[in-house]
């Protein structure tokens, strides 16, 4: 055994810098237990673990490199640098036992579910991390040996900094959220997709570094010299080693080369590439995905870019500098390859560029991310966000303000919500769950469930935006949420004035507990394993998707056996159970106990419980037990979405006319075999030409086939009709709003307006006709 090699194996414990590495993992490893997720073997402990990794390699590897024993002149200097590498590898992963171990020890009584996706997430992020850290100090303690200590010493921690830059440089200056980085080695790049996939993407990116590890060592041994332990000028001689560099850095090369369509190094020529299709209008540039349903409807969708943004300009007192990039994909699958957001809609606001799927028009979330990218104008001058500095960087970002004025500006949000966000916090006071205005703009609002920040932050700058004006809320932004020297009043004096607005602010009936189930959902720190339960609802739904029910049906068992207190698995298990031969009783059972549960689920899951059993007595025959549980249903508290087609199916019930038989049909979900609902909902029109409610679900049907003048007019008839309840009257008014426009139909479109504008309409409802009103004017004007 070479010198070098027994140093290797010898000194490595005794090394003091091994052991006060080994001694902040065990203090951080401590540290990790006490916070939801990263105390237990999943990716967050592997992201931080790997954090920490890559700075232990880094500085072992350079200090085994420099100061590790005597060079020996008779091994040749390939073996003296790979055993120098093998010695700061073993001591960098023997770091990474302690939180290995405490991850380990602390799945026995924290729940883990998924153990295989842990010890991967931790071999391909800290473990992988630290062996091309190690590599890459080994080189730079090479480089430096023989010279100044502190040199030796600081140079790894530059490099770490240099490399963390890098990562910074790569996402802000390229569209992509994720990052695949030797440091961490995969970012997802945002907080809401729960469904973390280490792919291949990982791996590939992996392999590059580890290449690029490879060259650099072969180099270092090619130009080592023996007798001063420095490096000095390649030696011919070593024609082995130039060799091995020379190949691992072409092929290093050649996999960032293809590094877009790896899926590991995408820019934004890559995505515009994949997408394929291109138009610039007079505010931006789109790249679209080129499929039929956007190519049809690819003025629209670019008129409706150019009208949000003059809504968003029109609302904040400013106006972009430039044009605005908008990449428009087909899905959100195709979103989640090329961007990594699989589902949410985000912006760069510094790269005034939005990202969003395809959504039928108008869409939800255009002028949510338009705002984003407009607001830049008086956002901090790097990033464009809302950021307070330090020492003149902008540095303490605030999320809270930074989506609260998104929220603010695209009022009240989207078409098919039936509250606003001032009356969603009503909804939030009466349930007790509202989260405070000083949480939320901080970066506390991360800890916050998506669906309460959003909506809280949102209208609390929007009553600030209302009741003081845009330019204070610009200074606001723009200070990173410094109110005091933005309105000149305390964060609190302004709470308190929301807070009395907000008392003023009418509730509608049975909205506080009809959306209990809507707010109920906690931040994903909150939830037990929220990626595996992810990856196994998506397994789930590829599995169903595939035919293989009794395999869904065992992986959505494990989902409920690891979430035994979140109902709605058991309700999405009753559903699959339902569609399998032989387990009908095993679901109806499931909807009994979730329909009689009155203290641990909420009134929306009991009612879709009711509606389920409903569903069962009408395939039976049982009309009268349908009719038992669709009233038990709407005996309880619920939002108006879920009521609509309780009602709907409360009058099939009932209904004595030639149609019955083909609206019951539509409306229950009477057996495992598809439904085709347009036939069925144009057949109930056939039977009764004259009842409302044939001529609404025949609207509807019209409106998914693209039949706009059609779906106009058959919507149209029914508002003219006796529709079962308000409800129904209002979402035929916001379907006829939508068909109407885009058929070109302006005596439809004013029937919509009007009905969404009719006495005893909900608040959303008049917010919404005033928008098709300043649409239909801003198409005269242009």
């Amino acid at each position: 055994m070479s010198a070098a090699r027994r140093w290797a194996l010898d000194t490595t414990w005794r090394r003091r810098r091994w052991q006060v590495w080994t001694g902040l993992a065990v203090v951080l490893t401590l540290a990790l237990t006490r916070l939801p997720l990263f105390g237990v073997l999943g990716y967050e402990l592997a992201l931080v673990a790997a954090v920490f990794a890559s700075l232990a390699g880094l500085d072992l590897g350079a200090a085994i490199a420099r100061d590790g024993g005597r060079l020996a002149t008779d091994a040749g200097a390939g073996r003296v640098v790979l055993e120098r590498y093998a010695a700061a590898a073993v001591a960098t992963t023997t770091a990474l036992v302690p939180p290995l171990v405490g991850g380990a020890l602390g799945g026995l009584w924290r729940p883990t579910c998924d153990w295989g996706f842990g010890l991967v997430s931790f071999a391909l992020l800290p473990i992988a991390s630290g062996l091309v850290s190690a590599g890459a100090g080994v080189a730079l303690g090479l480089l430096t040996a023989g010279r100044r200590r502190w040199l030796g010493n600081a140079l790894p921690y530059v490099a770490w900094l240099a490399l963390i830059a890098v990562g910074v440089a790569r996402f802000y200056g390229e569209p992509p959220v994720f990052s695949y980085h030797p440091i961490v080695g995969f970012f997802p790049g945002n907080l809401y997709d729960e469904d973390i996939v280490l792919g291949a993407p990982l791996l590939w990116s992996r392999l590059e570094q580890a290449l690029v590890v490879v060259a650099t060592l072969a180099a270092c041994a090619a130009c080592l010299d023996l007798a001063t332990r420095r490096l000095a000028r390649p030696r011919l001689e070593r024609r082995r080693a130039l060799a091995i560099a020379v190949a691992a850095a072409a092929l290093a090369g050649a996999l960032r080369w293809h590094g877009g369509e790896l899926g590991y190094a995408i820019d934004a020529d890559d995505i515009a590439a994949a997408l394929g299709g291109r138009l610039e209008t007079e505010h931006f540039v789109i790249h679209y995905a080129r499929t039929p349903e956007i190519e049809a409807d690819l003025p629209l969708i670019a008129a409706d870019h150019e009208f949000r943004l003059r809504q968003v300009s029109a609302t904040l007192g400013v106006t972009p500098s430039t044009k605005i990039t908008s990449f428009y994909f087909a899905n959100s699958a195709d979103k989640a390859r090329w961007l990594g957001a699989r589902r949410v809609e985000m912006a760069k606001p510094w790269r005034h560029e939005i990202y969003l799927d395809h959504e039928p028009f108008p869409h939800a979330s255009l002028r949510h991310e338009i705002a984003h990218v407009v607001a830049a104008e008086f956002g901090d001058p790097v990033f464009g966000t809302s950021a307070r500095s330090v020492l003149g960087l902008p540095l303490v970002f605030n999320p809270g303000m930074i989506e609260g004025l998104a929220v603010a500006v695209d009022w009240p949000g989207r078409y098919d919500q039936s509250l606003t966000p001032h009356q969603a916090v009503r909804a939030m006071q009466a349930q007790g769950g509202e989260p405070s205005v000083r949480q939320l703009l901080s970066l506390q609002f991360l800890a916050v469930a998506s669906v309460r920040g959003y909506s809280t932050a949102g209208s609390f700058l929007r009553y600030l935006l209302d009741a003081h004006g845009a330019a204070a809320l610009r200074r606001a932004y723009e200070r990173g949420g410094d109110f005091e020297a933005a309105y000149g009043q305390p964060l609190a004096t302004l709470e308190r004035d929301w807070k009395e607005m907000l008392a003023t602010v009418e509730l509608p009936v049975d909205a506080a507990e009809g959306t209990r189930e809507r707010y109920r959902r906690t931040a994903v720190f909150d939830r037990p394993c929220p990626h595996a339960i992810a990856a196994r609802a998506a397994k789930v739904a590829r599995l169903v998707g595939d035919g293989r029910l009794a395999d869904a049906i065992r992986v959505q068992r494990d989902i409920c056996r690891d979430a035994p207190r979140e109902p709605r698995h058991q309700l999405e298990l009753a559903s699959l159970l339902a569609a399998a031969p032989g387990h009908a009783d095993d679901a109806a059972a499931i909807w009994r106990a979730l329909a009689d549960d009155v203290t641990g689920v909420t009134s929306s899951l009991r009612a879709e419980a009711h509606a389920r059993l409903a569903d069962r007595a009408v395939a039976a025959g049982d009309l009268d037990g349908a009719r038992a549980q669709v009233a038990a249903a709407l005996a309880l508290p619920l939002d108006d979405a879920q009521r609509r087609p309780l009602e709907a199916k409360a009058f099939a019930l009932d209904h004595p006319g030639p149609s019955a038989d083909a609206l019951r049909a539509y409306l229950f979900a009477t057996g495992s075999a598809p439904v085709d609902a347009a036939a069925l909902a144009a057949a109930a029109v056939a039977a009764e030409p004259d009842l409302a409610l044939a001529q609404y679900l025949h609207g509807l049907q019209l409106l998914v086939r693209r039949q706009w003048a059609e779906a106009t007019a058959a919507l149209a008839r029914a508002l003219d009709g006796a529709l079962p309840s308000p409800r129904m009257e209002q979402f035929a008014a916001r379907r006829l709003a939508v068909a109407a426009y885009r058929a070109g139909d302006a005596a439809g479109l004013d029937r919509a307006i009007a009905a969404l504008r009719a006495p005893g309409r909900s608040l959303v409802d008049g917010l919404y006709a005033d928008d098709w009103i300043a649409r239909r004017a801003d198409d005269a004007a242009r």
